[in-house]
């Protein structure tokens, strides 16, 4: 059972007895209910998030975001275009679990295929993702975080997309069309970055037409870039995506320019991990929601409408589209920095 926001914030005072709660709300911890958590507001105004993990996988999901944000110094915080949780303070309950306070990151989840293609919030958007990839490998690296080169990359894709094949729910036109792209060992020739890992409208935050923050660490890994572009790929609208393709490359020059096609295809195969969640959990409502996705993208693939997923020297005349139209990157000031 849920535990209830007056149990939240009777934990968090316990965690931070500095702090004095006039008020708490409930707040969405996640989904299928993996974590319990309360917004919760200090007499003297400012806001915190109380958080306990349901199950061993969500807790360790919360350890490893923990470790995550710990590694971001003072130093590189002050340099982020963006907020990154903080934790406050912590304590048990009295079965053993962790209760976890962290300080309230303001902003709104963001619906990416909503966002104008031409916008203050697309260069944001693009600023922020190239920032974490510009992040020093050795702060990730020190902190005993995965790191996972382009080899490894590929036999990992390919043994999911065997095990998607398995349930002969795939259609066999996208099996050849993943197959061929996975084969392809040109378009995995890239350089590891430090990646968010878990990057969507929900773990990445926007006020006032800018990114407020970023949030969900759990993910963070030395891996392929274009991981974090998939979800802006395999839901915005294509002008959307172009134009902030070229801020990022902009923003992160010398990036490789088949981050797009690897991001494209990163984006489809996540309906592969749909399923297989589905049949993972037994839940028949997830698997028929897969297929039906499924099928909407074989036919977008027949019909000619889907992008092809080859390696393609896309960085250049992305970069240069619509430059004089667009909001330009900002200089980064502090880059020596990181």
């Amino acid at each position: 059972m849920a535990r209830s926001p007056l149990i939240l914030a009777a934990l968090a005072k316990d965690a931070v007895p500095q702090f004095d709660f006039a008020q708490v709300k409930h707040l969405d911890g996640g989904t299928s209910g993996a974590f319990d958590a309360a917004l919760l507001t200090a007499k003297s105004g400012e806001h915190f998030v109380v958080r306990m993990a349901n199950s061993a996988s969500a807790g360790t999901e919360l350890e490893a975001e923990i470790r995550a944000i710990k590694t971001f110094t003072p130093v590189i915080r002050l340099n982020l275009p963006f907020e990154v949780s903080q934790l406050i303070g912590d304590t048990q309950d009295s079965d053993g679990q962790r209760a976890m306070v962290f300080n309230f990151v303001y902003g709104n989840s963001i619906e990416i295929a909503q966002v104008e293609a031409i916008s203050d919030l697309t260069l944001s958007i693009a600023t922020a993702i190239a920032t974490i990839h510009k992040l020093p490998v050795e702060l990730v690296q020190s902190a005993g975080f995965p790191e996972l080169d382009p080899a490894s990359n590929l036999k990992y894709r390919v043994s999911e997309l065997d095990r998607a094949a398995q349930t002969g729910k795939v259609p066999p036109v996208l099996l050849q069309r993943w197959e061929s792209a996975l084969e392809d060992v040109s378009l995995f020739r890239y350089q590891p970055t430090v990646i968010h890992g878990s990057l969507n409208g929900h773990s990445m935050l926007e006020l006032d037409g800018q990114v407020s923050g970023v949030l969900h660490w759990s993910g963070l890994r030395i891996a392929d870039p274009a991981e974090d572009l998939s979800w802006i790929l395999g839901g915005a609208v294509p002008e959307l995506s172009r134009n902030l393709m070229a801020r990022y490359y902009e923003a992160r020059p010398g990036s490789d320019s088949n981050i797009w096609p690897r991001a494209l295809l990163y984006s489809e195969l996540e309906l592969t991990r749909w399923l297989l969640h589905g049949y993972s959990t037994g839940n028949q409502e997830i698997i028929e929601d897969a297929v039906g996705m499924l099928l909407v993208l074989t036919e977008e693939v027949e019909s000619g409408k889907a992008e092809r997923l080859h390696p393609a020297p896309l960085a250049a005349s992305i970069a240069q589209e619509n430059l004089a139209s667009s909001p330009r990157a900002p200089e980064t000031k502090n880059e020596e920095l990181f």
